[in-house]
């Protein structure tokens, strides 16, 4: 049933659920995996913080390229790992249909404060935009 499975990575504890679960599927349907991590553009008034953020964004890059591939060998299922920038929601919908994906997994973060009055979560948006199949993982 599932050939490509394509899950929003971003390092948090949901993402990780999000990529065990597509493991799993993985292994029960002989899938592929890719974990699309998505860096938000930044404003250009915050072009003085771009060079610390890049570096950030580096090394984060690094941790999660290194995670990734010792789940891939525990497992021993292949999962390809790509970064790019853009709105989360917008682009994993774009790529899923674009590279021909059979299902979306993604994270649900729970936002706080003023995030959950002024924000919609990367899961609610991605299930309201996508022409593919969505599973939401809770944790």
């Amino acid at each position: 049933m599932f050939r490509r499975i394509l899950v929003g990575f971003d390092g948090s504890k949901e993402s990780l659920s999000a990529l065990n679960l597509a493991v799993s599927l993985a292994k029960l349907h002989g899938a592929s995996v890719k974990a699309l991590e998505v860096l938000e553009h930044m404003p250009v008034i915050l072009e003085a913080y771009i060079k610390e953020d890049s570096i950030k964004d580096r090394e984060r890059i690094i941790k999660h390229t290194e995670l990734i591939k010792k789940i891939s060998m525990e497992n021993n299922v292949n999962i390809d790992y790509e970064v790019i920038r853009g709105d989360p929601a917008v682009v994993l919908s774009k790529y899923a249909e674009s590279s021909d994906f059979d299902l979306i997994i993604i994270g649900k973060r729970k936002l706080k404060g003023v995030k959950k009055i002024l924000m919609e979560s990367v899961s609610s948006k991605v299930l309201d935009i996508s022409k593919k199949p969505v599973l939401v993982v809770k944790d």
